[in-house]
């Protein structure tokens, strides 16, 4: 009998762990499944957005056939006639909060003032209220007869006449006058009222992302999407693409006219950074606009000591807001790929602002390059003259070859194995200054008639120097 217990144990053992086993992982996953669920829970509770449980408004149906919809909320949120509130403001909340628990947005209507400019009654109605088409008086027999055509928008407005009337009442603040509850349209219900103005705030998380995105060039659409990627879906954001968009036209509106103190507070505190070789400089008008700002870093510096024998800028880029000029300049470096030495911004085109941007790359650079490529700018050339007067200056192959055509006639200019053989000449990389030379005088010979006017066009301007100085 022992032996048989004894076996009939061992013969148990196995099932009954099996059981406990399978009972503990039950218990386990009981366990994990809570708390998974704790956790679904709690990001649940900071994802979702606390939006009012909207009950189906009470439907009734006039006489006419026409329908009225009555919000369902408890009475603490109804506002009833004589009742007292200290300010404006305070009833417009009061009935706002009316409005999110009912299912409709309420906006601040017509008001009657005195002589003193005392707000004697103030009118506030749903957000549907009033006229669809403004400029236009209609009925709403006429609106459903369709007597009168109008344009076509996208105005919620349908003479819903459902509002609330407040007079001043001394002491005692306002007091509602009347209140008309039913409404013409019907109310949102459910995830709907997420939709709703006062259901649809930026946060201030938000806010942050908006800024940060703007920072990196990324616009508030996809910031928007960005938000639902990371809350899960769009009704858990708590905004629409429109009010990203509009927090992000604010803060532009907002920055106004203190963007230049801005970029030069960014600017200084650049330079207070630690083995940091950022250098700028700008100067202001008489009215302390912002007329001139010139900036390097420590990798453009670095370009310009080795690569900054020829220079080259263009100030022909004037493609922002503020309409000022941007000058860029550029070198190219021993694999022929161009390298930034600095860039600046200036008002205007003339003497004064290039004299003043020249000595200040000079300064900022510690030197003058040895050569300056530019286009044909009267002011450039006599600022280079006058203030870099070691520096040779040339003229840019792609002006000359630009106006190469109006110098030598649209025939030439269409011939397309004369244009090659110019070009075969001109721009070959490994001629030297005799090869050159022997081109251009074969090309001359040869076109003698066609081309006089435009060899004595690129003697005037030195073409033959710039291909021997850049050799």
């Amino acid at each position: 009998m022992a032996n048989k217990n004894a076996e009939s144990s061992e013969q148990k053992v196995p099932h009954v762990e099996s059981s406990d086993s399978e009972q503990s992982y039950r218990d386990s996953d009981s366990e994990t499944s809570e708390s998974d669920e704790d956790d679904e829970e709690e990001i649940n509770i900071e994802v979702e957005r606390e939006y009012p449980k909207v009950a189906a408004p009470k439907v009734s149906i006039l006489p006419t056939g026409a329908k009225l919809w009555t919000p369902s909320c408890d009475e603490i949120y109804k506002p009833r006639t004589s009742q007292h509130f200290p300010t404006l403001e305070d009833a417009f909340l009061f009935y706002r909060e009316y409005g999110r628990q009912g299912g409709f947005d309420v906006r601040k209507s017509g008001q009657k003032s005195n002589r003193k400019g005392n707000v004697v009654s103030k009118v506030m109605q749903c957000n549907c209220g009033g006229n669809p088409t403004p400029g236009k008086q209609k009925s709403i027999d006429d609106m459903d007869a369709g007597s009168s055509q109008g344009r076509r928008t996208t105005s919620r407005r349908c003479w819903c006449e459902a509002r609330i009337v407040l007079k001043a009442a001394g002491q005692r603040g306002f007091v509602v006058m009347s209140f008309v509850e039913e409404h013409n349209h019907p109310l949102a219900e459910g995830v709907e009222s997420m939709f709703l103005r006062c259901n649809r705030n930026v946060s201030k998380s938000h806010q942050n992302l908006i800024m940060d995105c703007s920072r990196v060039k990324i616009g508030a659409t996809r910031a928007y999407n960005l938000a639902k990627e990371m809350v899960g879906a769009y009704e858990n954001v708590g905004a629409t693409c429109s009010d990203f968009k509009n927090f992000a036209r604010d803060v532009k509106l907002g920055i106004g006219e203190h963007d230049a103190c801005m970029i030069l507070d960014k600017f200084k505190t650049r330079t207070k950074a630690e083995d940091n070789k950022f250098f700028f400089d700008y100067k202001m008008d008489r009215e302390g606009h912002l007329t001139g700002l010139f900036w390097t870093d420590a990798i453009g510096q670095a370009n310009y000591e080795i690569f900054g024998d020829i220079v080259s800028f263009d100030p022909t880029f004037r493609t922002n807001k503020y309409n000022m000029v941007f000058v860029p300049f550029t070198g190219v470096d021993n694999h022929w790929k161009n390298v930034t030495f600095g860039a600046s911004l200036i008002a205007k085109e003339d003497y004064k602002n290039f004299k003043w941007l020249i000595n200040t790359f000079k300064h900022a650079m510690g030197r003058a390059p040895t050569c300056v490529i530019t286009d044909q700018c009267p002011a450039i050339k006599k600022a280079i003259q006058i203030n870099w007067t070691a520096t040779k200056h040339r003229l840019c192959m792609w002006h000359i070859m630009n106006k190469l055509p109006s110098q030598i006639g649209p025939k030439r200019a269409t011939d397309k194995v004369f244009m090659g053989k110019l070009k075969s000449v001109i721009y070959s990389e490994n001629s030297s200054p005799i090869q050159f030379e022997e081109g251009w005088d074969a090309v001359i010979s040869e076109y003698v008639k066609g081309i006089c006017s435009a060899y004595l066009y690129l003697k005037r301007y030195n073409s033959i120097q710039i291909r021997k100085l850049s050799k």
